[in-house]
């Protein structure tokens, strides 16, 4: 199986997934934000998570030719970057960006994105 076609299933599904629970579930999103600002543990270990998916995305896929593995390279990119941050920036520099997108609207937001992100992904996956 081609490693773009892998990519774009797995990521559509889990977009689609976390686009709709944040949509349908919005205080939880908010509760989850919240227990992070005020765990030490939480970001450090969101932010290793996020730096292993985000150098396994741009070491192996690095690809910008067509918008499915543009979407694939940048969320790699930005789950290297959001890794980075979360490890080495001070806790309390994070927290504070976080509390901001804490917002019902914010999370609103970013779960409509990710649901037209992942119904993208998931449909070039599995249907084209």
């Amino acid at each position: 199986m081609d490693l773009t076609l892998l990519l774009t299933q797995i990521i559509g599904v889990y977009l689609l997934v976390a686009g709709l629970s944040g949509l349908f579930y919005p205080d939880r999103m908010q509760k989850a934000m919240a227990e992070m600002t005020r765990s030490y543990l939480l970001p450090y270990f969101d932010g290793a998570l996020a730096l292993l998916l985000g150098l396994l995305l741009v070491l192996n896929h690095n690809i910008w030719d067509s918008a499915a593995e543009i979407i694939i390279s940048l969320f790699g990119w930005i789950a290297l970057v959001e890794g980075l941050a979360l490890m080495l920036l001070p806790h309390g520099f994070i927290m504070g960006i976080a509390k901001k997108m804490v917002s019902k609207q914010a999370a609103t937001g970013w779960s409509i994105i990710a649901i037209l992100l992942g119904a993208y992904l998931a449909y070039m996956g599995f249907l084209v």
